[in-house]
């Protein structure tokens, strides 16, 4: 085995408050690779102090690190120490911190295009964690796992709530590469709408796909949705400020305005 998947036994090392970070946003994540936790918490993807303190918590078991070939980059998830954290500052479960923590992929391997999925997911959450640092805002998010346990009817790829001086906001994310079939697509509009309905209140939902020729199958499919007005639909090459950038098309916009782009948050001009 590759000494980069071998532990070293350490002594006197001391978890900082960033460390704790580090292990609370592969939580919430799931699965995040080093560049990603280097830009989101120690300035830049490519933080050589970065690299030691990932060392040091993955020596420790506070993260694990996902099989992965020579030229993959590293990524992590919850190791023993680390889920244990989680359950005794956060307020989960063990059982349910467990469930919802990323696996290794040695039993149970994950497709390729799983995992790159996983990873734009994480990038995602990384660009939003940064974006509300930048206008001082509080952020919630829930991974896939999370909302999975909570039975909704439905398979959002996450859900993001926003909280500033000017309210709150909320909005489900979905990321979609390989176009689903129209049935697929259907029955997807279809339990949105039924759960909407049932709750008496539409969230939105932000929808990202890899280019704009599937961007516009998503709004044709959308457009026959009575809650197409709940859809905002944008390309993931985009997404470096999904939160604020204008970067969506609305579902409900009139064929003529296919190409007027808007915002899903606009940000004060002094933030907050």
């Amino acid at each position: 085995m590759s000494k980069r998947f071998q532990r070293v036994a350490r002594e006197d090392v001391r978890i900082t408050k960033r460390d704790l970070h580090v292990i609370e946003a592969v939580f919430e994540a799931r699965y995040m690779t080093n560049r990603q936790i280097g830009r989101l918490l120690f300035g830049r993807a490519d933080s050589s102090h970065g690299r030691q303190r990932l060392r040091y918590l993955f020596d420790l078991d506070y993260l694990r690190k996902r099989v992965a070939n020579p030229n993959e980059p590293d990524i992590y998830y919850l190791g023993l120490k680390g889920r244990r954290y989680i359950a005794t500052s956060g307020g989960w479960k063990q059982g349910t911190v467990d469930r919802i923590a990323g696996v290794s992929g040695e039993k149970v391997p994950t497709p390729a295009l799983m995992m790159r999925h996983e990873l734009t997911l994480s990038r995602l959450y990384v660009n939003a964690r940064l974006e509300c640092r930048a206008h001082g805002w509080s952020m919630q998010w829930k991974n896939t796992r999370m909302l999975e346990m909570e039975r909704l009817g439905l398979e959002p790829d996450a859900w993001i709530g926003l909280s500033g001086r000017r309210g709150e906001r909320e909005a489900y994310v979905e990321f979609t590469a390989a176009m689903p079939s129209q049935s697929e697509m259907t029955g997807k509009l279809g339990r949105y709408e039924d759960f909407w309905a049932a709750r008496d209140k539409a969230v939105p939902v932000l929808w990202l796909s890899t280019s704009r020729a599937k961007a516009n199958r998503l709004l044709e499919a959308i457009r026959r949705s009575a809650y197409r007005d709940c859809f905002l639909v944008g390309q993931i090459e985009d997404a470096g400020r999904w939160l604020t950038g204008t970067i969506w098309r609305w579902g409900d916009a009139e064929d003529g305005q296919q190409n007027d782009m808007v915002q899903w948050v606009q940000p004060p001009p002094n933030g907050g």
